[in-house]
């Protein structure tokens, strides 16, 4: 049995000391050059200059437009300017009027302020608007609030919806803050005559310094009404110590939060016909993001990316060879596969390619986890997600227009079954006919024994068989309920895990690869594996995807019935019905159990049942029982390991065996036709 892979699923990002708090002459110089380049206020420059961790580089920034860091922003009326640099998370709020909980919002003409729940007990806060008496290019906003009390709740509303639907905690804990925050000074007017209060506030949720401040345990509505440089300094350099002498995993995620990347919007150019606003322009600049943003790429496009990093990574770690890279990215022709002894068969390269995602080295899972969380903290390393992966690469194998290969991409990536990534096992170049032949030997032990898996060579078998059953398109996926003529909802997956464990169900398997190699239909085999001919006319019956769930049922299901007449399939026909009775009778004892009387309890269990008619029940239940166990193990006899060719006799142990095995299957016989004819007689 495998190990579990798939926790602690993003690689830390290692931590540093942080730096000293900027001294207060370095940042009144830079609060002076953002009022004298974009005419701030001094209040707004100030909250600026403090955020920001390195001062100096800013001022020099701004100071030659011409450097990278210095951006302009079109927007839809004019051009923002704005800064890339880094601040203290605790000199910066999340936005408390998230755009995200709009539509939960309860406004005063449905619900009078403080009359409902929690949710109303203020009135939402207000749009932010342009500075009174100022330009409406000032970069600059004023939000009204009734009180600090207003503004806290507003952002406790606004933090327990997006941790709720928005939450980068973990990403954020072990990774810190990657992409840049928007940020623009922030001015809070109250209506009770608190003194108004600027701070620098995000202008675009934030959902990730929302994270960040729950992570800190830091209370976001406090930011504007504390800024005391002591704190601050006291607060760095105790963590610098711990870095020193090794911390633990609170300081480690302190480490890598107390400073995030920021996009400071400090300035803003009217289109020289425009009246544009500088709030407008802010909320444009939002919406090009979170309401209008580019077309995602979709699961297709991002599995591709993902995989080929994937491969890139195992590369880097030398886990896989330039060959074989080029091998699994399909860059290379099947001629230069097998000149470099590749197979060029793609069933046995998709196997390869399910093997190397699905395998239990630890130094392979590592790459795949940096190679993932390269692109996305957030990404899970799932099952699921490795059958995706793994699929992109398998499907570079396959030609054809674009929606059939989509569909089969669809189908693909559920084809690979629990045990693939549960059990140990490994992908071979070994010939369909040996393959089968080991899971044959397998799944007859697997029989005999009654074990829980029939072994490696069959999952191996099963996998490999995966794509020429789903490329040809003779099994899919679950379509749902409506218009559905499928058996049952099991995924293709499970459908090859039933076969395997089967003795038709391998014989099949290997049909499919031999057909498929041969570029002819999959064609039906029976439990003997021989090919089944069409009831009428001429030719083999070939499969589908019905027939094969019909054929492979789930655990506790018998095969469905069929319109033939031999014993054989009189037999199967009967075994059916049988099961479905078996159902019916296991549905009716469970509604018989839920029948409640008067008092409130089951009447099963406060009145019971005749014990005649219990009794008569328990018998015939008894006699099913002995005779079904006698059955389980004459297929064992007949299809487990017994029905190998007998050893030869200079193996006079294994003989042993088989006496030994057939001897008991004959004793449990008896007893069991000695107890029924004891049971007949006494009815008589």
């Amino acid at each position: 049995m495998k190990k579990s892979k798939y926790n602690d699923h993003v690689l830390p990002r290692p931590v540093e000391k942080l730096p000293e708090l900027a001294n207060a002459s370095a940042r009144k110089t830079l609060a002076g050059k953002l009022v004298e380049a974009f005419g701030l206020s001094e209040e707004a420059a100030k909250v600026i200059s403090d955020a920001v961790i390195d001062p100096s580089t800013v001022r020099k920034n701004i100071g030659d437009p011409s450097d990278p860091q210095v951006e302009f922003i079109p927007v839809p009326g004019g051009t923002l300017m704005g800064v890339r640099t880094e601040v203290w998370s605790r000199r910066v709020m999340p936005d408390p009027r998230n755009p995200r909980i709009g539509p939960s919002r309860r406004h005063p003409f449905a619900v009078d302020p403080g009359k409902g729940g929690e949710e109303s007990r203020f009135r939402p806060i207000p749009e932010p608007r342009t500075p009174d008496d100022c330009p409406v290019e000032t970069p600059e906003l004023v939000v009204d609030v009734e009180s600090r009390h207003h503004l806290e709740w507003a952002s406790a509303q606004a933090a327990k919806f997006v941790l709720s639907e928005n939450d980068w905690r973990e990403s954020i804990a072990s990774q810190g803050v990657m992409e840049a925050v928007w940020l623009a000074a922030t001015t809070y007017l109250h209506q009770d005559g608190t003194e108004a209060v600027t701070t620098l506030a995000t202008v675009e949720g934030s959902s990730r310094a929302t994270a960040v401040h729950n992570l800190l345990e830091v209370r976001s509505s406090d930011i504007p009404y504390d800024s005391s440089d002591q704190k601050l300094r006291k607060w760095i350099r105790a963590l610098n110590e711990t870095c020193e002498r090794g911390p633990d995993s609170d300081q480690l995620i302190a480490l890598r939060c107390e400073r995030i990347p920021a996009l400071l919007i400090v300035g803003f150019r009217q289109h020289p016909s425009g009246n544009t606003g500088f709030p407008t322009a802010v909320k444009s600049m939002v919406a090009l993001r979170h309401v209008d943003p580019p077309k995602p790429w979709g699961d297709g496009p991002e599995n591709e990316s993902l995989a080929d990093e994937v491969l890139d990574e195992l590369y880097r770690q030398d886990l896989i060879s330039k060959t074989e890279h080029s091998y699994y990215a399909g860059s290379c022709t099947k001629v230069e596969a097998k000149d470099a002894h590749l197979s060029d068969d793609p069933a046995i390269r998709a196997v390869r390619i399910v093997g190397l995602f699905t395998s239990d080295d630890e130094r392979v899972q590592q790459a795949i986890r940096v190679a993932v969380t390269s692109q996305s903290t957030r990404k899970r390393i799932t099952p699921k997600l490795l059958n995706q992966l793994a699929t992109a690469l398998i499907l570079r194998a396959v030609s054809g227009d674009g929606a059939k290969i989509d569909q089969i991409r669809r189908y693909m990536r559920h084809a690979f079954s629990k045990a693939s990534h549960q059990q140990s096992w490994s992908a071979t170049d070994r010939d369909a006919t040996e393959l089968v032949k080991g899971a044959m030997r397998e799944v007859r032990a697997f029989i005999t024994n009654g074990s829980a898996e029939p072994g490696p060579a069959s999952l191996e078998l099963s996998v490999r068989a995966s794509y020429p059953l789903v490329v040809s398109g003779r099994i899919n996926a679950d379509r749902g309920t409506a218009n559905n003529a499928q058996p049952d909802r099991r995924h293709p997956g499970e459908v090859l895990d039933a076969m395997r464990r089967t003795v038709q169900g391998v014989h099949q398997l290997g049909q499919a690869l031999k057909d498929f190699a041969d570029d002819e239909p999959i064609r039906a085999v029976d439990e003997d594996g021989n090919v089944r001919p069409l009831k009428e006319g001429n030719g083999d019956q070939t499969v589908n995807d019905i027939y094969l769930r019909e054929q492979f049922p789930a655990a506790g299901k018998a095969k469905a019935r069929s319109a033939g007449d031999t014993p054989t399939e009189v037999f199967q026909n009967a075994l059916f019905d049988f099961g479905e009775a078996m159902d019916k009778l296991n549905e009716l004892f469970k509604s018989l159990g839920k029948v409640v009387g008067d008092d409130g309890r089951p009447i099963a269990e406060s009145s019971g049942a005749e014990p005649r008619l219990c009794a008569a029940w328990r018998e015939t239940l008894q006699r099913i029982d002995d005779e079904l166990n006698v059955w389980g193990r004459t297929f064992q006899r007949v299809h487990g390991t017994a029905a190998e060719p007998l050893p030869s006799r200079d193996s006079d142990d294994d003989l042993d065996d088989v006496d030994s095995v057939e001897a008991e299957i004959d004793e449990d016989y008896d007893r069991a036709y000695e107890q029924w004819t004891a049971d007949e007689e006494v009815k008589s």
